[in-house]
């Protein structure tokens, strides 16, 4: 059975990105006048930004990943998930990114009245 291969890397701009980030907060954490703060280099298994839902009100997409808020959108990557449990959710991905592409294949996926015309 074949099955995926995925490799990791940053290019500058990522770490340039990371480096703001963290910044940003350091930023916010000193404003704040937070106390004992902990950062954690950990960047390959970032999730969440366009929660998966039943409704608009809760969500960014639907169960078959499409987005509320604009016709024919479907965001398929780690964003959907709010959280991530305690071990990495590639695999999750990788089965719902297949389970859409089935429903795709198959025309399993309605006309979208999410969005107005």
């Amino acid at each position: 059975m074949p099955i995926a291969r995925f490799d990791y890397t940053q290019c500058e701009n990522d770490r340039a990105n990371i480096a703001y980030g963290k910044q940003t907060l350091k930023d916010i954490w000193q404003a704040a006048e937070a106390q004992d703060t902990l950062t954690i280099d950990r960047y390959a298994h970032l999730v969440g930004g366009c929660r998966m839902g039943e409704r608009a009100q809760d969500s960014v997409v639907d169960s078959d990943h499409r987005a509320w808020e604009v016709p024919n959108l479907f965001i398929v990557d780690g964003s959907i998930m709010p959280t991530q449990g305690s071990a990495n959710p590639a695999l999750t991905i990788m089965a719902l990114a297949s389970r859409l592409g089935e429903r795709l294949k198959n025309k399993r996926i309605e006309k979208s009245s999410h969005a107005s015309p």
